[in-house]
Order: C-alpha cells, then sequence, then structure tokens
C-alpha cells in the first residue's frame, strides 16, 4: 500500500514537469516567430529602399550625366541640384542607419534563434526524460494495484460519469467493451445481500458531506467466486459545500475476512464448547453436592432419627393418655405438647428439604422495605429482650424476586443464631442495599442487578475453622439436642434456588455478618404488582366434597376433619375410582385430592383429566412429598402441603373455591 501511494505522488509530480515543459517549449516558440516576423519586416523595409534607389538613379541617368539623387524618393521638377544631392545624403544615411538596425536585428535573431534551439533541445530531452519516467511511474502503479488486488475509481458526482482503471475491471472480473462505467453498474456488480446496506452507507456519506468513504461488501466474480471488497475513498466538495466529486479505490480483502469468519466461529464454536463444559461442571458439582449430602445424610440419621422419635414420643404418648383418659386434666398441656411436636417435626422436614433442595419455592415481586418492618415485630417477639433490633433500608431500594415464607425463614433462621451468639445480649441489624454484580469478577459469577440484604450480629463471631464449615449441611457448635445443623444450610439453599447466593464473614468477638443476596424483581420505572392481600377467611357454606385419599388412616382423619368443617364427605382410593364415581353420577361441589397416589395415575393427572372434561369442578391437591409443589404450580392448581391446621385446611377450601376456571387446552 505505501508503494502504491507513492508511485501516484510520482506520477503526479511527473505529469506537472511534463506540462511546464510544454508551456515553457510553446513561449520560446512563440518568441522564436516574434524576431522572425520582425527580421521578414526589417528584410522587406531595407529592400524597399534599395528599390526607391535604384528607380531614382535609373531616372537621373536618363536627363543628366551626373544628377545627384535621392534614395528613397524622386526629386521635384525645378529644384537645384544642390537640394538634390542633400535628400540623395539624407536617403544614404536613411538607409545606413536601416542597414545598421537590420545587421543589429539579425544578429540578436542569430543568437536567440541559438538559445531557443538550445533551450527547446534541453526541454524536449527533459521531455523524454519526464515521459519516460511517467510510463515507469504508471507502470509501477498498474503492476502495484494488480499484485495488491486494488482498482481504482474516480466519481464527478456533478456530470454523473465515473471512471474505472483496467484494475477495477479485472478486480470485478468485467468486461470494459461491455460493461459501460456507472454508479448503477457498481452497485448491480455487488451481492445482493450486501447491496442495499452499501447504497445506504454511500448515500449516508453524501448527506453528510464525510470526506472519508468506507464500505465492505461481496461480489461474485465469475471466475473466483465469492469475494471480499473494501472500498476506500474522498469525498470533494466545493466552496458552498456540496459534493462534486468521489475517488478512491477497492481492495481486496477476502483472505482477511474469511480469516476474521473463521475466527468467529472458532470464538462461538468455542463459546458453545464452554457453556457446554460450564453445564457439565455444574451438574457434576450438583451431583457430587447432592452425593456428599446424601452421605451427611447417612451419617447423620442416627442424630435425625433421635429428633424425630422425640416429636413421635411425644404425640404417640399424648394419644394414649388421651385414650385412656379424655377427661384428664392435663388435657390442655398434651395437646399443646402434641401440637408444638407436629410444628417442629414439619419445619424440620421443610428445612430437610429446602436444604435438598426440592422444596418448591413460589418466588414473586416483594416490597422489602414494608416487609422488614413486619420482621422487626416478629423477630421482637423471637428473640430475647437484650436484643435490640435495627432496620436499615433507603427508600429506593429495589424489589427483590423471592418466596416470602422462606426467606422469611432464612431470616428467622439467622435471627435464632444471632441470639445464641449473643448470650448477654446485643444488636441485630437487617440492612437492604441495591448492588450491581460483575459475573467476571463475581465469586459465584453472578450478574446484573441484586439486593443486599445483610443480617448482622454483634456476638461472639465465629473463627476461621467454623467459618469454613458455617453452610456445610448438619454442621453445628450447639450441644446435641440444641440444633440440627441445617439452619444455615437452608438460608444458603433458599439463597442459591431463588437466583442469588448467601455469603458469610465473621471474626471472633466481633459478630457476625450473613448477607443475601436476592435478584431484582423488575427494573426501575415499571410497575410492580401490589403485594397480595390475605383477606379474613369466612365461613363456607356446607359443600359435597369427594376426597380421593389411598391411605386409609390419612382418609379417616381428614374426611372427620372436613366434616367437623360441616361439609359432606364421599371418599375413593384412587383417581380411576374418582373418575368411575363421577361418570356414575356422583354429584359434588369440589374434588379433594392427595398428589401422590398409587394406581398409575395421580391426583395432578386427576385434576387435569376433571379440567378438560369437567371445566367447572373445583379441584383442591394436597402434598407433603417435596417435588409436588413445582408439578401443580406449573399446572396453574391450588396447593396444600401437610401438614395443615384445620384453620390451613378452611381456607384452602376457600381458595380453592374462587380459582377462576380456565377451559381445557386444545388436545389435553
Amino acid at each position: 500500500m505505501p508503494d502504491r501511494n507513492r508511485a501516484e505522488d510520482e506520477t503526479k509530480q511527473l505529469r506537472g514537469m511534463a506540462e511546464d515543459a510544454r508551456e515553457d517549449a510553446a513561449a520560446l516558440a512563440a518568441e522564436r516567430d516574434a524576431l522572425r516576423a520582425e527580421l521578414g519586416r526589417r528584410t522587406g523595409q531595407l529592400r524597399e529602399a534599395e528599390d526607391r534607389l535604384r528607380r531614382r538613379e535609373a531616372a537621373g541617368g536618363a536627363a543628366r550625366p551626373a544628377p545627384p539623387r535621392r534614395a528613397l524618393g524622386v526629386p521635384r521638377q525645378g529644384k537645384n541640384p544642390d537640394a538634390t544631392a542633400e535628400e540623395l545624403r539624407g536617403a544614404i544615411e536613411e538607409l545606413l542607419a536601416l542597414a545598421a538596425s537590420l545587421e543589429t536585428s539579425n544578429a540578436a535573431l542569430s543568437r536567440a534563434n541559438a538559445v531557443l534551439e538550445r533551450r527547446v533541445a534541453e526541454r524536449t530531452a527533459e521531455l523524454a526524460a519526464l515521459n519516460g519516467q511517467l510510463r515507469d511511474s504508471e507502470e509501477r502503479l498498474h503492476l502495484a494495484q494488480r499484485y495488491a488486488g486494488a482498482g481504482t475509481w474516480d466519481w464527478d458526482i456533478r456530470n454523473n460519469t465515473v471512471e474505472w482503471s483496467q484494475e477495477y475491471f479485472d478486480l470485478y472480473g468485467l468486461d470494459p467493451a461491455r460493461t459501460l462505467p456507472s454508479r448503477e453498474a457498481w452497485l448491480a456488480a455487488i451481492a445482493a445481500e450486501d447491496r442495499a446496506s452499501t447504497a445506504a452507507a454511500l448515500e449516508d456519506c453524501l448527506r453528510r458531506r464525510d470526506p472519508d468513504f468506507r464500505v465492505e461488501y461481496r461480489i461474485r466474480h465469475p471466475r473466483r467466486g465469492e469475494r471480499w471488497l473494501s472500498g476506500r475513498g474522498r469525498l470533494v466538495c466545493d466552496e458552498a459545500g456540496n459534493p462534486v466529486r468521489l475517488i478512491g479505490l477497492n481492495l481486496d480483502i477476502t483472505d482477511r475476512k474469511r480469516a476474521e469468519l473463521a475466527i468467529l466461529d472458532a470464538n462461538e464454536s468455542l463459546r458453545r464448547e464452554v457453556e457446554q463444559e460450564a453445564k457439565a461442571r455444574e451438574a457434576a458439582q450438583a451431583r457430587l453436592f447432592q452425593t456428599l449430602k446424601l452421605e451427611a445424610l447417612g451419617q447423620l440419621t442416627g442424630g435425625v432419627a433421635h429428633d424425630f422419635n422425640n416429636l413421635l414420643s411425644v404425640i404417640t404418648n399424648g394419644v394414649g393418655l388421651l385414650k385412656r383418659n379424655p377427661e384428664t386434666p392435663r388435657r390442655g398441656r398434651l395437646l399443646d405438647a402434641m401440637e408444638q411436636a407436629a410444628h417442629r417435626g414439619a419445619d424440620l422436614t421443610r428445612r430437610l428439604l429446602s436444604f435438598a433442595r426440592r422444596q418448591a419455592l413460589r418466588p414473586e415481586p416483594l416490597d422489602l422495605r414494608a416487609w422488614l418492618e413486619d420482621m422487626r415485630e416478629l423477630l421482637s417477639r423471637t428473640l430475647r429482650a437484650d436484643i435490640a433490633i435495627e432496620i436499615a433500608a433507603p427508600d429506593d431500594v429495589w424489589w427483590p424476586r423471592v418466596d416470602p415464607g422462606e426467606l422469611e425463614l432464612a431470616v428467622l433462621n439467622l435471627g435464632v443464631n444471632a441470639r445464641d451468639a449473643m448470650p448477654r445480649g446485643g444488636t441485630l441489624r437487617l440492612c437492604a442495599t441495591n448492588v450491581e454484580l460483575d459475573a467476571l469478577t463475581d465469586p459465584d459469577r453472578l450478574g446484573g442487578p441484586f439486593i443486599r440484604l445483610a443480617v448482622q450480629d454483634t456476638g461472639t463471631g465465629m473463627g476461621p475453622d467454623v467459618l469454613a464449615r458455617a453452610f456445610e449441611p448438619f454442621f453445628s457448635t450447639k450441644d446435641v439436642g440444641q440444633g440440627t445443623g441445617l439452619g444455615l444450610a437452608q438460608v444458603y439453599g433458599f439463597a442459591r434456588q431463588s437466583g442469588g447466593s448467601a455469603r458469610v464473614s465473621s471474626r471472633i468477638g466481633e459478630g457476625t455478618t450473613v448477607i443475601l443476596l436476592l435478584p431484582r424483581a423488575q427494573p426501575t420505572g415499571m410497575p410492580l404488582p401490589p403485594r397480595p392481600v390475605v383477606e379474613e377467611t369466612v365461613d363456607l357454606a356446607p359443600l359435597r366434597l369427594l376426597l380421593v385419599e389411598d391411605d386409609d388412616a390419612v382418609a379417616e382423619l381428614t374426611a372427620e376433619t372436613l366434616r367437623h368443617l360441616g361439609h359432606g364427605v364421599s371418599r375413593v382410593a384412587s383417581a380411576a375410582a374418582a373418575l368411575r364415581a363421577l361418570a356414575d353420577g356422583l354429584a359434588v361441589d369440589m374434588v379433594l385430592s392427595d398428589v401422590v397416589m398409587a394406581g398409575g395415575q395421580d391426583g395432578l393427572d386427576l385434576a387435569q383429566t376433571l379440567r378438560a372434561e369437567r371445566p367447572g369442578l373445583p379441584v383442591l391437591l394436597y402434598s407433603g412429598y417435596g417435588g409436588a409443589p413445582a408439578r401443580v404450580a406449573a399446572a396453574g392448581l391450588p396447593l396444600l402441603r401437610k401438614p395443615y391446621s384445620l384453620e390451613e385446611l378452611r381456607r384452602a377450601l376457600g381458595t380453592a373455591l374462587q380459582q377462576p376456571r380456565q377451559p381445557a387446552p386444545v388436545g389435553q
């Protein structure tokens, strides 16, 4: 490229010098012609004077033998001889002066001719040398264009005329004898997929008066196939700023473009391989983590069984005492103990499911500032009076998208841990802030907007060894029977399952800070849904219920509970039996079914069948299986989680009645 530019500059200089030499030669020729004309005029005057002199001499000899003559005129009649002689002397002097002037002119002309001939010879030699250099420069330019794959073009915008170099024709594979250079011919030679964008780039250059024109496009060469060209041009405008000329060249960049495309393909392939490797690594890590959890469960089965046996002992012993003496004075305390044991068992089960990440979450946008104020009251009832609770959340804190119930459980777990770490009292601080994370630098590769919820205490803190195992399931520094070691594991599992993460920092004697990173619900400025309002439960009118339960003991207790609420109950043991009963004409207002049942059809299959066949019949599903909520939520059906209280059952029935009926999907 530099050689071609240098050759073009040399060619321009040589052409200028040749033009100057031509102008000098023309000026010298004009000067020579002027001198020749002057010499001819003077010679004519001399000959005219000589002719007059001869005529006078001839006329005087015929009249007198030796009269005086005038050199330049005939003497008048009647003049004296002295006057005639005087005229003759004057004519001779004039003739001698003219001859001297003519001789001087001839000498000057001779010198001018000599100088002119020398200068013409020099200029002719110089012009020949310049022409030789010009030919060499043009040959070098053509050679550089040919080997560089470049072709020049010149567009006269005012006259709409275009000139292409021979290399330009070769570059496009066009025949100069058949193709007339024009803007239309240029666009026609461009590949169809790039034609519109290239024409738009040219129009944009003319509209913006951009002096540098750059564009890349493809052509279909008749012999070499698809080629990539790069156009580079310079726009020339007049004094008013109107485009008048666009000159430039085209370069063949096929090799570079193919290399770039190959690199892009390689990068894309590498990206896919990295994604696949990352997915495989995540899957392997998940399997490893699940294996570690199973190993931990296996190692601590005895401890978990011990906790459940304690709870079951309270329930079974209480039931035995009530059976023996239903009216015992301790009846109220026994029932409270049994209920507390049942709640503890349900809480332990929920923690185990959350730790195993089988508990389905129901994320929704949450007003965090209002929620923190509610948590202040809940924590104040849960913690001791010597622990101060502080809440800090700016007005512009974002709404996270989380399961409010699970977030409440996570913060309660952290509050209980903080309470145990502050035996002499202290401060529990909950602080919410907005953060933007970078996936390239974040340890968990989280990127985007998150809410940072920090739970900080002023307790005893943890040492490095304990801190390293803080989120490890079943790891606990508490005495046997005082903790399961699932609190922080539940917090971590909830945060990860919600799309965020949990982190902990601590020092001995300086307290502990647990940070929850929660994903943002929606960008700022978009409307957020209001917090769901829990309406007060109203008494329902008696309903005719079809209970589908394969466990006889559960079915009997559930039916008795429903009858206690004032409803009529018919019970079947399978989904197929429920469909047969309805087909036989059993009239019911709602179907209440367990999700997990034997027999090939479970409760979800039954609900979907009823949605297709009886879209107006409400269905309420209940389950204690950890995998059921996700399937039920995906189907858009209400779910009652076991174990449940009487009031929870009452509210679930009301919710199922208010559930909008949806038409069955086509083909279902």
